[in-house]
């Protein structure tokens, strides 16, 4: 595939999104002392109501709960994120943002939201409302085709 063709490919218009969005983040993400990777974090805890297990967070994140004991470790050190064995299973991991960790999430949220809307000015709610439409059926398509990839050829 070519440079021009990845440009009005779906992936490429999707990971240009990314990037535009990201680079929009950074003065607050820098603001907030927090790296891109932190914010993932406290957003997949966030996005939970503030309280997730530690499988369920690296889950959201596509990555294994042992690849996220680092980032926890760091979030714990620095206050943003409190882990706790579950009252129900001293095996389960639960996080949960620390009030300096949502009031970061909150101030950070704020500037996707006017990045957000600088991004859909000029587009008209019926048009909005198909585009979000079909990017939720994109992700759920990308999310199964993993999910599967991930459970292996099972009976085939």
């Amino acid at each position: 595939m070519s440079m021009d063709e990845m440009k009005d490919s779906l992936a490429g218009q999707a990971g240009l999104l990314s990037e535009l969005l990201t680079s929009a983040m950074e003065p607050k993400l820098k603001q907030a002392d927090i790296s891109l990777g932190t914010f993932e974090l406290l957003s997949a805890i966030y996005a939970s109501g503030g309280r997730s297990t530690q499988v369920e967070v690296a889950r959201r994140l596509g990555i294994t709960p042992p690849s996220l004991s680092e980032s926890v470790k760091a979030a714990c050190s620095r206050a943003l994120v409190e882990q706790h064995a579950d009252a129900g299973d001293a095996r389960r991991k639960i996080l949960k943002l620390t009030s300096k960790g949502r009031k970061a999430m909150q101030s950070i949220v704020k500037e996707v939201n006017v990045a957000e809307s600088k991004m859909v000015e000029g587009i008209d709610a019926a048009h909005l409302g198909s585009a979000i439409e079909v990017l939720r059926r994109v992700n759920r398509n990308l999310a199964r085709f993993l999910q599967d990839a991930a459970n292996g050829p099972q009976g085939k």
